[in-house]
């Protein structure tokens, strides 16, 4: 499935770990300007430690009063690993997050971008679970709640569909995620590329690994095209 991101502004070439760059906005704060707030200490017991196969989510704050530690409402349903109080969601960072852990692995930002920088990556993982969720939708009636029960960054490690796109001249994505989703005890694993095109950015998302997976894929666009929509 394929979802225009149109409404993402092109920034600095920084950004999220996922790198999408700065998104154009900046919440508005109480208190001042984001510059003029005092980050909090970064200590043992606020794990915010990102390794290269985790970057999507970052554990939450007991120091969400703080605003830029204020974590996004939007979340997505875990099988019980997640990083919220009860592990039963994944949640998003909050920008200040962002901010340490882009500065762990050697990509700092600037404290004010942080903000524009968790908008962008907050859309960016909820429109890719938008994404895996057209096809689930196809299995409400056997599984009315799928999960996300682990995920992968995979920067570099190109899909066979983006090599085989990039021979036609496109592209190739600037990120990939491998997304494993429950299906109510059944596991179903998502190839999520994440493309720019110079213009906007795009999110191929599809399940794979087996016959099932591509009929799936087959029967979405059918399902599209009937209803008069692109069957990408």
């Amino acid at each position: 499935r394929l979802a225009r991101m149109e409404d993402f502004k092109k920034g600095s070439g920084k950004g999220c770990p996922v790198g999408y760059g700065r998104a154009g906005k900046t919440p508005a704060t109480s208190g001042g300007a984001a510059a003029e707030m005092t980050e909090p200490p970064d200590t043992a017991d606020r794990p915010l430690a990102v390794d290269p196969h985790t970057t999507t989510v970052i554990r939450s704050s007991d120091l969400d009063t703080h605003p830029g530690e204020a974590v996004p409402d939007s979340s997505i349903p875990s099988t019980g690993r997640g990083n919220s109080d009860d592990g039963q969601h994944w949640l998003n960072p909050s920008p200040y997050q962002l901010h340490r852990a882009l500065k762990r692995k050697g990509k700092p930002i600037e404290k004010d971008d942080s903000y524009g920088v968790a908008d962008v990556h907050e859309m960016v993982v909820v429109q890719s679970w938008n994404c895996i969720m057209e096809y689930e939708n196809m299995y409400k009636k056997s599984c009315a709640a799928p999960k996300l029960a682990r995920f992968e960054g995979r920067d570099g490690d190109y899909s066979l569909k983006a090599k085989m796109l990039n021979y036609f001249g496109v592209n190739l994505p600037f990120d990939r995620h491998d997304w494993t989703v429950d299906r109510c005890g059944t596991e179903v694993k998502y190839i999520i590329d994440y493309y720019d095109n110079g213009n906007s950015y795009w999110i191929d998302a599809r399940p794979v690994g087996n016959v099932r997976n591509a009929i799936d894929r087959a029967r979405l666009s059918l399902l599209k095209m009937s209803r008069g929509q692109s069957p990408w």
